[in-house]
């Protein structure tokens, strides 16, 4: 499950608790549409540049309102299983995350729906070494320390990469390590491959610390979703409409204004302007959520409950909410 410890679970079933009971003592004071605050929550890399855009343009907050459907509260958290936490919690209503560890939160029993594909890049996940390594191919990384985000899509194309090759997890010593765990390791040594997502290829690429192994090109497509609460979707799609509409504003202000766009945002995905532009290029926004995607879906589903990472599988097709393809200005089919 996305909550490692029973510590953990219990702290957050607590704080889940004080959640709800906070929400049924605010129902009779909060009934109004106009009242509602819509909690966002970003993570910081490129792939989510269009609602980056939306956040600082004050775009999401503005349609909100004047359409007298609430408010926006923006978060922002370092990964998919923080996000899974706050679900669990009741602290957000709608995060954008890689696809894994929202199958890894729906198999462990939120009630959470892709709404939309934000984007696919495979070059925004890859294989890096030190960058003195003698490591050549993934042959080489039999027995050696590897380490990825358990449960991220990282950790499914290690898998893969490894599968192609005639091997499996159990040939490395696999290592649970965060992003920024990663990167530091990978400068001191500590582990002699790590599997990480942007914009931490970039940071370690541009300092010349790591070098590529392999990037999920023909592996792994690197979905990137937008998730909601069955609660959100169900009760107020009109919000959820709003979100993706902004999405898709954002990303043609990113089409039309690359430069400006960059500058906007850097900070925001912990990259210089000149390094978002370049990210832009590798990374396909707002594509369909279509029949291949779902069967992707189901792939890296399967991958986690053979791991062990999901005590169950999931109906994928429940999974997609479609009833957003004919009324968003995203391209579902």
């Amino acid at each position: 499950m996305f909550l490692r410890r029973t510590t953990r679970k219990a702290v957050l079933l607590a704080c889940l608790t004080i959640t709800l009971a906070s929400v049924g003592c605010a129902d009779s004071a909060i009934s109004l549409p106009e009242d509602r605050v819509v909690r966002v929550c970003l993570q910081p890399i490129p792939a989510y540049a269009p609602l980056w855009i939306a956040k600082r343009k004050g775009w999401l907050h503005d349609a909100l309102q004047e359409a007298g459907l609430g408010s926006v509260q923006w978060s922002t958290m370092r990964d998919g299983p923080l996000q899974n936490e706050a679900f669990a919690a009741g602290l957000i209503d709608v995060a954008l995350t890689a696809d894994t560890p929202a199958i890894i939160g729906r198999s462990a029993g939120l009630e959470i729906e892709v709404v939309a594909l934000a984007a696919t890049s495979p070059e925004s996940l890859a294989v890096l070494l030190p960058a003195d390594s003698s490591v050549k191919s993934v042959q080489d990384l039999k027995g050696k320390n590897v380490a990825a985000t358990k449960g991220s899509f990282c950790h499914h194309l290690l898998a893969l990469a490894l599968q192609k090759e005639g091997l499996s997890l159990k040939d490395i010593r696999f290592i649970n390590m965060s992003g920024p765990e990663i990167n530091t390791s990978l400068q001191t040594g500590n582990i002699d491959a790590g599997v990480t997502w942007e914009p931490y290829i970039t940071q370690m690429l541009s300092s010349g610390s790591a070098k590529v192994l392999l990037d999920g090109t023909n592996l792994k497509s690197g979905n990137e979703v937008i998730v909601a609460t069955k609660d959100l979707t169900h009760q107020a799609p009109e919000v959820v409409r709003t979100v993706l509409e902004v999405f898709r504003r954002g990303h043609d202000y990113l089409r039309e204004n690359p430069d400006e766009a960059a500058a906007l945002i850097a900070a925001d995905v912990d990259l210089d302007p000149e390094q978002v532009v370049l990210a832009f290029q590798k990374i396909k926004y707002i594509p369909p959520l279509n029949a291949e995607t779902i069967a992707e879906f189901d792939e890296t589903q399967k991958f986690l409950h053979e791991l062990g990472v999901n005590r169950r599988t999931i109906d994928v097709a429940e999974f997609v909410d479609v009833q957003f393809d004919s009324q968003s200005t995203l391209r579902l089919e």
